[in-house]
């Protein structure tokens, strides 16, 4: 089975908040495909035939906790995260496999289960904001003129996972190096190599 992971904070109070873009996506991808999260102790999911997709229930750094209970679940051979990154411009995405956590901590979490080397990564950007504390940003509400830009970012990371579910990781590597030459701003956009990433 594959372990497709979306990353934030639980709560209703955190719902919209920059940090919890892991979980829209996850949760913009179960509404346009008719499919409900199941809710769980540790983690909220959806089990397909292929995959499982999960929302941690322990905070984002804690995250790691909710993959030993899932892995204590189900034969889990590959794993794929969504989640925010302050680091690239808002809605833009990266997709990647290896790498360090980039000062993220739930990636920092899930790092100390599964090997760096074996997580699969689908990063939407939320972009900075210099006059406010990066901890306070990341903890704040997303913005109507971002989600004018996210909402087309996320639909199209929901595709990816469509094609990771169906095919593998190669096959959503295919398609964004497809997709991002189409896109307006693709220079700024990229799969990073390691090289790039600490």
């Amino acid at each position: 089975m594959k372990l497709i992971i979306g990353l934030g904070n639980p709560g209703k109070e955190f719902a919209n908040n920059r940090h919890n873009l892991g979980f829209i996506c996850l949760d913009r991808w179960a509404l346009g495909r008719e499919r409900n999260f199941a809710k769980g102790d540790v983690f909220d999911y959806i089990v397909l035939k292929r995959a499982v997709l999960i929302k941690p229930k322990t905070w984002m750094n804690r995250s790691g906790e909710a993959i030993k209970q899932a892995l204590k679940q189900w034969i889990i051979s590959e794993y794929m995260v969504i989640y925010d990154d302050i680091e690239l411009p808002v809605a833009k995405i990266r997709i990647r496999q290896g790498g360090g956590d980039g000062g993220h901590n739930g990636i920092k979490s899930l790092l100390a289960v599964i090997p760096p080397e074996e997580l699969k990564r689908i990063r939407i950007g939320i972009g900075r904001n210099n006059e406010i504390d990066p901890q306070n940003y990341v903890l704040s509400d997303i913005l109507p003129e971002e989600w004018e830009l996210l909402n087309p970012a996320l639909d199209q990371a929901g595709k990816f996972i469509d094609l990771y579910i169906k095919y593998d990781f190669n096959a959503v590597l295919n398609e964004y190096s497809i997709w991002k030459k189409s896109c307006s701003g693709a220079e700024s956009s990229g799969i990073v190599s390691p090289k790039e990433e600490k």
